[in-house]
């Protein structure tokens, strides 16, 4: 009976010159998320907005790791999502 090393690290690995198309959208994708939170948070009224699903997804996912273009965009971020669950602390609150 031959033995032969299994690899089982699951990783499908892709021929030298051949795109993975899914991840190039995935990382457009993300690209474009990231400066809609960008761009929002520069606005002059950027206190007053509120992020949609996919942004507020994107914050929960990769948040800590997130390199925005602008600086003040993190803080002010932040800043919106403390002022939203403040308001309503009430619903979110299990007593």
């Amino acid at each position: 009976m031959s033995w032969k090393p299994r690899n089982q690290n699951n990783v499908v690995p892709f021929k030298v010159g051949v795109e993975n198309k899914q991840k190039i959208m995935a990382e457009e994708r993300l690209k474009k998320t990231i400066a809609s939170i960008d761009l929002k948070m520069q606005q002059p009224y950027w206190d007053a907005l509120v992020f949609d699903d996919v942004e507020l997804e994107l914050l929960a996912n990769f948040g800590e790791t997130i390199k925005f273009p602008t600086d003040n965009t993190a803080v002010r971020a932040l800043s919106v999502l403390a002022t939203f669950l403040l308001k309503h602390k009430e619903e979110f609150s299990y007593e």
